[in-house]
């Protein structure tokens, strides 16, 4: 049975050669050199092996699926998509036999190798860096001994012998003759252990576009396609938090992306619910409780919580289905993840897992490379996670109840509480289980920072190692002072809110509408104004790298802050970590928007920031273990069908 396909590069999803393959970069493959940092090591280092060759030695034809390769040439699948995790495999499946078929026509010798990575610290966290690369470190094996290769007609089979429990696999292809390479995929004679039918749950919110060739995608190449694995096992639930789409949208998307009239058995498997706009949480809930409560033949074994603006490689979902069909009995209520890459460099990894430590998010692998050879075995090493981002989470049904719901937190942390909450079960990422989603640094508005801080403290309810009053006072001090000193005073206050709301209790929060709270916070966001508008020369922005920045730097600005002004405006990037600014006013400039807002120093708002800590200071110490249990009574009902139900309006 095969388990895993040799898939090629696609422009509609991702062209970057080196994800998929090892050689130098056909002619008309991308080989980007943009890394954002701008280090000259790093791209000296991608440049020699290989990322700005092009040759005319290797051939892509993306419309055929074909490689073809000049006798002499070598090309290896030591790649994100194409090795084959042999560890994690056997780890989280326990197959007990493994053999990889490739499609070659033409003279070619097969080498097999087994790779295994090893990390430190400084590569986690080096948000792809040249310590990124210093740190990573492969021993690799060549295991021909332990193979047995055959070929036959333009197929050759490698039989594995041995089971690793530990690193990748993946074959190297070297051409005796000119060769073509039409495919293959690793293989195993173990059964499947588990029935597997899948729900896809979006939310949206007016983007149209966006969600409707995602599922136009799903059905072209699951849904409709009779060769698919997941056909007849997977359906699609979208809740429509803008209450805009009509199911005609998805169908006549599918038509345009098909070519084709015939949506036979298409309609039934696509599940369309307007709702309100109760924000991801309750977006993503609507569609658990449709799919997993309300359903009466209750089918599905999973959902795929899914962003509506990901790119989406449908060849992700077979490989979900593959593993989960294949899950031994003591992972059956292991959640999925999918690994996040940037839209815009789609060779870099947002982030290899995370952990939720109470206040921070610790990033694991973030700012990775994934074209880089070393970094495929090493992305394998196990990294203590405790939650998967929803922006593609597989979730077991066997764990989610009417009383285990995720919480109506609107936007903002509803994944990290879902997933502490139901820590124990694990969370399992491998390679080549991904999407692409959009980043950007001043994506968010300032509202956010309502919900980052309100829900960043709901999700601490019930944690074994609960956040305590000292550790938010000195959270709140960190955040109020790098706003202040940046002049952001309204995004100060709306860390002020946060904290209010979360002590007024959860009988506030229950009693709090939703909508209207957001609309309220959301009009205390800065206005986006282009460059010319404020009549700001951009030749004088200063962009600072994304750094860990000393403490010291902090007590700097502060005193910096003091200062009288020596210029009237000075512009900053948006990554800007609190540089001493010593102007009057500043203009953040965010290149994604080709805009920027204006802030001006005010120190009478500055000085009441500062009585506003104290006030918070004392009401937190006063309050926090009665506030804190009151919390953990009630957080059983918000995670109830019954609340959601309420709350819903359904």
């Amino acid at each position: 049975m095969k388990i895993q396909k040799i898939i090629f590069p696609s422009k509609e999803i991702c062209n970057e050669w080196k994800m998929y393959f090892q050689s130098d970069v056909p002619q008309n493959c991308d080989a980007t050199v943009d890394y954002r940092n701008n280090d000259d090591d790093v791209i000296k280092l991608m440049e020699e092996n290989g990322h700005k060759a092009e040759n005319d030695e290797i051939t892509f034809d993306e419309e055929s699926n074909l490689i073809k390769v000049k006798s002499g040439c070598a090309i290896s699948l030591e790649s994100y998509f194409n090795a084959f995790s042999i560890g994690k495999w056997s780890r989280y499946t326990g197959i007990d036999s493994l053999e990889i078929e490739l499609e070659i026509a033409g003279d070619a010798e097969i080498h097999i190798y087994h790779a295994v990575g090893q990390t430190n610290e400084a590569a986690q966290n080096s948000l792809g860096n040249m310590e990124m690369y210093s740190g990573l470190s492969v021993h690799r094996d060549c295991i021909d001994d332990e193979c047995e290769v055959s070929f036959d007609n333009g197929m050759c089979q490698v039989l594995i012998s041995k089971m690793y429990d530990t690193g990748i696999i993946y074959p190297v292809i070297t051409a005796k003759s000119d060769i073509v390479i039409s495919g293959g995929a690793y293989k195993t004679n173990s059964s499947p252990r588990n029935d597997i039918n899948i729900a896809l749950g979006i939310c949206t919110f007016k983007r149209e576009d966006f969600v409707t060739n995602n599922v136009a995608k799903v059905i072209r190449d699951t849904i409709a396609n009779t060769e698919s694995p997941l056909y007849g096992h997977l359906e699609a639930y979208v809740s429509d938090n803008g209450q805009t789409l009509s199911m005609d949208d998805f169908l006549e998307a599918y038509r345009c992306l098909n070519g084709s009239d015939n949506i036979e058995d298409v309609e039934n498997k696509i599940h369309l619910f307007p709702n309100m706009n109760a924000g991801g949480a309750g977006g993503f809930t609507r569609t658990i409780i449709e799919s997993l409560i309300k359903r009466e033949d209750a089918p599905f074994s999973h959902i795929i919580l899914m962003d509506d603006d990901i790119i989406l490689d449908c060849r992700v979902l077979e490989r979900t289905y593959n593993l989960l069909r294949f899950l031994k009995s003591e992972y059956k209520n292991s959640m999925v993840g999918g690994t996040m890459f940037e839209l815009d460099y789609r060779f870099l990894q947002f982030e290899g897992g995370a952990k939720f430590g109470g206040i921070e998010v610790e990033f694991f692998n973030k700012k990775w490379d994934m074209r880089f050879a070393d970094a495929v075995a090493c992305n394998e090493v196990i990294n203590p996670m405790n939650y998967s981002g929803w922006w593609y989470s597989v979730i077991p049904s066997s764990i989610i109840n009417e009383n285990n719901l995720p919480i109506p937190l609107f936007i903002h942390y509803d994944d990290i509480e879902y997933g502490i909450r139901n820590e124990e079960n694990g969370t399992i990422l491998i390679n080549g289980i991904c999407v692409w989603h959009p980043q950007g640094v001043n994506k968010a508005p300032i509202s956010m920072n309502y919900y980052d801080v309100r829900n960043m403290l709901i999700a601490n309810v019930g944690r074994h190692d609960e956040l305590t009053a000292e550790q938010l006072i000195f959270h709140m001090k960190n955040r109020i002072v790098g706003d202040v000193i940046r002049y952001r005073y309204e995004a100060a206050e709306r860390v002020f809110e946060a904290i209010d709301d979360f002590y007024k209790g959860p009988q506030y929060f229950m009693n709090l509408d939703p909508i209207e709270n957001h609309k309220r916070l959301m009009t205390g966001n800065y206005k986006i104004q282009t460059p010319e508008e404020t009549g700001i020369d951009l030749s004088q922005c200063v962009e600072v790298e994304d750094i860990d920045v000393p403490r010291w730097w902090y007590v700097w600005d502060a005193f910096c802050w003091l200062l009288p002004k020596f210029k009237k405006v000075r512009v900053a990037g948006v990554k800007d970590h609190g540089l001493p600014y010593l102007a009057g006013s500043i203009y953040f400039y965010d290149e994604s928007k080709k805009g920027g807002f204006l802030v001006k120093r005010d120190y009478g708002r500055a000085w009441k920031m500062c009585k506003r800590f104290f006030s918070t200071r004392r009401m937190i110490r006063n309050n926090h273990e009665r506030v804190m249990k009151e919390w953990a009574d009630a957080k059983k009902e918000f995670v109830s069908l019954a609340y959601w139900e309420k709350y819903l309006q359904i």
